[in-house]
């Protein structure tokens, strides 16, 4: 839907990764797991408490996710009524979108300064890669057509 949104108005769509996103989530819950295989630690352990949400983790997405939504409403965004993972911020009658997918993040809206002030706030509490404008999606390459449309070829 943001891929849409972006070419029907002519909005730059750009696209972020953060980097090890699962770690940022902290457990609320108790989880233990057993002690790794070579690993040698001072006094009897046969297990360990995770305190970060590790890949792999039933938990880690919801944990991440929780993770991210609550920095980016505390930024100004709201969530969506329609997707979840999609969030809106209006300044000054700009809107800005942000989509997160797993740990990608695409970003749009009419103002090229509130998207980069929107990139620099998530810069500053996550270690993301800015890859500009999008150009893949879910492995699915986006291709500008000279009309202002997109096309997806297989």
């Amino acid at each position: 839907m943001i891929i849409a949104i972006a070419k029907y108005f002519g909005w730059p769509l750009d696209q972020l990764d953060v980097v090890t996103a699962f770690l940022y989530g902290i457990m609320k819950e108790l989880v233990f797991c057993a002690v790794p295989e070579g690993v040698d630690l001072d006094g009897d352990f046969d297990c360990l408490e995770l305190v970060k949400a590790i890949y792999g983790l039933k938990q880690a997405s919801r944990v991440w996710n929780e993770t991210f939504d609550e920095f980016v409403c505390s930024i100004g965004f709201k969530v969506s009524a329609f997707d979840p993972c999609l969030y809106i911020k209006v300044v000054d009658c700009h809107c800005v979108l942000v989509l997160v997918y797993v740990d990608d993040v695409l970003i749009t809206g009419i103002s090229p300064e509130l998207i980069a002030r929107t990139k620099t706030d998530l810069k500053t509490r996550f270690e993301m890669t800015d890859s500009g404008k999008c150009a893949f999606v879910l492995g699915i390459e986006l291709v500008d057509g000279p009309d202002g449309s997109v096309t997806m070829p297989w």
